[in-house]
């Protein structure tokens, strides 16, 4: 692990200047459990001004809060004074932070015991909470009493329904309740930070068990927007494999227009917007037109919905075939263009070339005529004969 030996080495540095210096966080979890994780963090005594004089290339990136990025072999390490931390604002962020001389001091500040160890120069690690029991017994426990942790930073909740999600550890007990009695700080917390997190979960190998701790504990009716999804994933299993089918599972299952105030990209709503008119329209016949007009993913995703949700043949085989057979698959397949329609014709450009773009694509897609362009040339000189006798 070449990263891991770039770190020994700013770690070395730290230490031949008289200070102490730590690998922490979830790369040391994930140290122990042999799972790679590439966001390596270091703690240390060292002032933010002694770590910016150590290191010739730096990033004040938090230093208010005692954070400077480190650049060493074009990668960034963010390396942080050891801290403790003032009353927190809005169950979210410490109103201030007061600087520590001791690893110890720092480590009670950290959310869960699994993500409270340090990993030495020489790999040994460093445990004042039983953090490796923990992990060994496959658990999440806040660092400290549950409920100041969860009160401090409401996203300590969801944050640790994210680890069941790609850990498949268990939340221990007084944890869970302590969830259950807060969760209604959760509403404290930005749709971005807690979209984040949503989406940290998907595609994971115990996203399920997450879901079913969160209906468990009542943390979804703290989540309104999300609720309604929520119950369906518990209900049905169907489990979705980015945010895009999260956030769709939860539009069809509740209010679109509500989904669509979340902070999200234009171009995921309207990807949601086609799923949500196809599964509501009761669309379970995937044509070739359909396909085309719609999208491969969507189809898919939209017989997803019927099949777990409706109940229906699934349908994603023959979709698939459909589209592999599909002579185009969007209107720049075309061998004849919207430049080629205007010397055909003496008219204006406008609405009516989109129109006449769908119109050969629908012909070709339905076999009545081949995307050969000496062919739709012909075809459109037929079409327009035609329209001069009818007028």
């Amino acid at each position: 692990m070449h990263q891991l030996k770039d770190v020994k080495t700013i770690i070395k540095r730290l230490n031949e200047h008289g200070y102490e210096a730590y690998i922490v966080g979830g790369f040391v979890r994930d140290y122990l459990l042999n799972q790679k994780n590439g966001d390596i963090d270091i703690a240390t005594n060292a002032l933010p001004e002694t770590v910016k004089s150590i290191f010739p290339k730096t990033i004040l990136t938090g230093v208010k809060h005692g954070t400077v990025t480190v650049i060493f072999q074009d990668e960034q390490y963010e390396i942080t004074t050891f801290r403790k931390e003032s009353h927190y604002l809005k169950n979210r962020k410490p109103e201030s932070v007061f600087f520590v001389s001791s690893l110890k001091e720092d480590v009670k500040r950290r959310d869960f015991t699994m993500n409270a160890l340090a990993l030495t120069i020489d790999e040994k690690i460093i445990d004042y909470v039983d953090g490796i029991t923990d992990i060994e017994d496959k658990t999440i426990r806040t660092v400290g009493n549950p409920y100041e942790r969860f009160s401090e930073d409401a996203l300590r909740m969801l944050r640790a329904f994210r680890f069941v999600s790609t850990l498949g550890f268990k939340i221990e007990k007084e944890s869970l309740i302590a969830i259950t009695n807060h969760k209604e700080l959760i509403k404290n917390i930005s749709d971005e930070r807690i979209l984040k997190e949503f989406e940290n979960m998907m595609n994971q190998k115990y996203f399920v068990q997450a879901i079913e701790l969160m209906i468990k504990t009542d943390f979804h009716h703290a989540l309104p927007i999300l609720k309604n999804g929520i119950e369906m994933i518990h209900k049905t299993k169907i489990v979705p494999v980015d945010l895009f089918e999260f956030l769709t599972i939860c539009a069809v299952c509740g209010n679109f227009q509500q989904i669509k105030t979340l902070p999200i990209s234009n171009k995921l709503k309207k990807e949601m917007g086609i799923v949500y008119d196809m599964f509501m329209l009761g669309i379970t016949d995937f044509t070739k037109p359909i396909i085309f007009r719609n999208g491969l993913r969507n189809c898919i995703f939209t017989n997803k919905l019927n099949v777990y949700l409706k109940q229906t043949e699934d349908k994603k085989e023959d979709i698939i075939k459909q589209y592999k057979q599909m002579p185009i698959h969007k209107p720049c397949d075309l061998s004849f263009r919207g430049d080629d329609i205007l010397k055909l014709y003496d008219r204006k450009p406008g609405g009516w070339i989109s129109d006449l773009i769908d119109e050969i694509c629908l012909k070709v897609l339905n076999d009545e005529l081949p995307n050969d362009k000496v062919k739709i040339k012909e075809y459109l000189h037929n079409l327009e004969k035609k329209d001069k006798r009818s007028e």
